[in-house]
């Protein structure tokens, strides 16, 4: 699996080591950890609120300036070494998964959900909902497991995927869905047919037990 762990682990071990030998100030450590759990985390975070919260209380109860510098120099290291050691131990990025996993499920419930109708309103519906899916979740993989960052266009992505071994015998199924992707998002319901949307939902959902559950 593609992502930056790496990167935050060596600036958490850096941080460490020079909190280690007196030459990382409080607000440096501060605003590391405040990053750190933002972006591994969320910005919404029970984890970044619980750090905020500790912060203020260290100030709150500090009797004078560097006392507050010697509390909150302490509680962010200790913040970064906890959550370095999860991101270690892989927590995070399963957290990650196991998230998007249960987005990408209901979108694909819900269009399961419709197309339980047979009429065309219910085929076209569904075929919407499908096709986000389906894109958000070629997406999704292609930052996790192929490294793209960007949005290049999705037959990129998947051909990303395929190099990073990720979808093999599946590649052209998922180029096949493609013009459905885009006949859905545009309204083009002439060339979208009912087979096509089951087709893609069992695809997609197939795709989300492998690599999300």
């Amino acid at each position: 699996m593609f992502d930056n762990s790496g990167v935050w682990s060596e600036q958490a071990e850096d941080i460490i080591q020079r909190a280690n030998g007196l030459s990382v100030s409080y607000s440096e450590a501060v605003q590391f950890a405040t990053s750190m759990l933002t972006a591994l985390y969320g910005a919404e975070s029970p984890q970044l609120r619980q750090f905020r919260d500790g912060c203020e209380a260290c100030s709150q109860k500090a009797p004078n300036p560097k006392n507050m510098a010697y509390l909150l120099l302490n509680y962010a290291i200790s913040a970064i070494k906890v959550a370095n050691q999860e991101l270690k131990a892989g927590l995070i990025v399963k957290l990650r998964i196991a998230v998007a996993g249960e987005i990408l499920t209901e979108l694909v419930g819900l269009a399961k959900e419709v197309l339980v109708e047979r009429t065309e309103a219910a085929k076209n519906i569904s075929a919407v909902l499908i096709a986000a899916a389906y894109e958000s979740l070629i997406r999704r993989m292609g930052e996790d497991f192929a490294g793209v960052t960007a949005r290049p266009k999705l037959e990129e992505v998947i051909t990303a995927l395929k190099k990073a071994g990720v979808l093999t015998g599946s590649v052209g199924t998922a180029l096949s869905y493609l013009k459905l992707r885009n006949d859905s998002l545009h309204a083009d319901w002439n060339a979208v047919d009912r087979s096509q949307v089951e087709s893609c939902l069992a695809f997609t959902e197939s795709l989300l037990v492998k690599h999300f559950k």
